[in-house]
């Protein structure tokens, strides 16, 4: 009986030092979980930084094409008026810097331009 009992003890210590060796594998494998954890969530919290950079670049990009859409409608806008009234013959428009009246000077050595009367602001060369 002792033999046996010997041999269940053996097998008990042998069991136990399994389930120690295996918790401290355990043990160092969560430590490197947690390390990696950690990095992961700092990483993820650089590409959360980087993204709402991206959407803040790309909000104030489309403020900027918003307003030279504008100015680029206004700029035609003024163009067609100006093109319109040279074409009626009498060779006025209208200049798109200060709206004054623009007037065609056919020049001899020079080439022909329409300027702005009040501004002095050549408008086209032609």
């Amino acid at each position: 009986m002792s033999d046996k009992q010997t041999d269940s003890d053996a097998e008990s210590t042998a069991e136990t030092e399994r389930t120690e060796r295996e918790a401290a594998v355990d043990d160092e494998e969560a430590a490197i979980d947690v390390e990696a954890i950690d990095a992961y969530q700092g990483r993820i919290e650089e590409m959360s930084a980087e993204i709402e950079q991206r959407e803040q670049t790309i909000g104030e990009l489309e403020s900027v094409i918003e307003a030279q859409s504008e100015r680029i409608d206004e700029l035609e806008n003024q163009f067609l008026d100006l093109s319109a009234r040279v074409a009626d013959g009498r060779n006025f428009g209208v200049c798109p810097e200060c709206n004054g009246p623009t007037e065609r000077k056919g020049r001899l050595l020079r080439s022909d331009t329409i300027e702005c009367i009040r501004c002095g602001n050549v408008v086209h060369t032609y």
